[in-house]
């Protein structure tokens, strides 16, 4: 039972590398549909912003025309006004000329009055025209009555369009301040439009190069992997994973039994697979992409964890010092400068072994050094992630 539960762990364990390119499609996947999100998201903004800008336009256009409007009603308003007071000025002239006129009129009735006693003879004809004369004063005092009737009138309705003039003219002012104050809050939404629209054109180009190099990276592994799979068809003593691209050798060549100095023998196999490993690895078409080389040391179950740990690690550090001493000169100076930079060597003990299809595990399979590589996948998928995180 025990030996089944080990066997699921270290299945895991394997399943990691074969899964992990699976892992970068559906991360791919995921980042398309993130970023097909946001951009709709983005659009349907922008185009709610559109709609509400051109409705406050329209808005604004028949609050204008409005004002406009009652613009000419006031000035019409107005010119009636004056219009009006021009008639009364008229209106109150001609009663004055009147009422002079019945002055007039008054004292020569008292001259005829003072005369009477010397014109009794005439006094007949003479009552006879100021009988006329009354009468037609009394019409003209009933029209000046009238007039007077009519002119108060006209005042109270000039009294009060002065009023509604007033109003209106506190109304227009007001809106006039609301006209500026939408106006205003207009040209900031346009401003904050345009900006909006400039940060999201420059976040689409970013995406468009990021999700470009990320294509870029996928196809790369695979054109990587398939390369080192030609180099080394047909070698019998090295094993290159279809999935990851890992080289796998038997540690028997290059060390004895529990020993972690390389054989003689183990140099010059190293001789030959190095140089051709990495003219494919290192080469022009690939070595930009390559953030790093690990040199990991294996060992099988027999004894404790740490001492193979140890001597895991050992042999993984005389491989990575081989390669970085490179005392024979297989390895071009240029490449040896280049793998001071990004080989690491690690140690894993017991903690992979091999397994025959019958469960147990395979001892001599498990003693072995692998050669992987990394590229920049992880940087890209943070520098994605970063810009997720500042378009939320």
């Amino acid at each position: 039972m025990a030996r089944r539960r080990k066997k699921r762990r270290e299945d895991e364990e394997i399943s990691y590398w074969l899964s992990y390119s699976d892992m970068m499609a559906g991360l791919l996947l995921m980042f398309v549909i993130v970023i097909s999100f946001t951009m709709m998201q983005a659009k349907s903004q922008y185009e709610e912003d559109t709609r509400k800008l051109l409705s406050q336009q329209t808005t604004l256009e028949e609050q204008r025309r409005t004002l406009e409007e009652q613009r000419e009603t006031m000035e019409t308003q107005q010119t009636t006004l004056e219009e009006q007071e021009t008639t009364l000025q008229s209106q109150q002239k001609e009663l004055a000329e009147k009422e002079a006129a019945l002055l007039t009129q008054s004292t020569q009735l008292e001259e005829a009055k003072t005369t009477l006693d010397t014109q009794q003879q005439t006094m007949d004809q003479q009552q006879k025209t100021l009988d006329e004369q009354t009468k037609e004063l009394e019409a003209q005092k009933a029209a000046a009555a009238v007039q007077q009737k009519e002119l108060q009138d006209k005042q109270a309705t000039v009294d009060s369009q002065s009023e509604q003039l007033i109003s209106q003219q506190l109304l227009l002012a007001q809106q006039t301040e609301t006209l500026e104050e939408q106006q205003r809050q207009l040209d900031e939404q346009r401003s904050a439009l345009q900006s909006q629209t400039v940060k999201l054109e420059e976040q689409q180009l970013k995406i468009e190069s990021q999700q470009t190099q990320m294509q870029e990276l996928i196809g790369i592994r695979t054109e990587l992997v398939e390369a080192l799979k030609q180099a080394f068809e047909g070698t019998a003593k090295v094993s290159v994973d279809s999935k990851t691209g890992a080289i796998m050798f038997d540690s028997n060549v290059l060390f004895d039994f529990n020993a972690s100095e390389l054989r003689p023998e183990g140099e010059d196999f190293l001789q030959d697979f190095l140089p051709e490993y990495f003219n494919v690895l290192l080469g022009d078409e690939f070595k930009d992409y390559v953030s790093e080389i690990i040199i990991e040391g294996h060992t099988d179950t027999d004894g404790d964890y740490l001492t193979n740990l140890e001597i895991s690690q050992q042999r993984a550090l005389a491989v990575a010092s081989y390669c970085l001493e490179d005392e024979g000169g297989v390895i071009d100076e240029d490449v040896v400068e280049t793998l001071r930079d990004i080989v690491t060597a690690n140690g894993r003990s017991y903690s992979n072994p091999i397994y025959n299809d019958d469960g147990t595990i395979n001892m001599d399979a498990s003693r072995r050094v692998e050669i992987k590589f990394r590229l920049k996948e992880e940087e890209m998928v943070d520098q994605m992630m970063e810009i997720l995180n500042e378009q939320q």
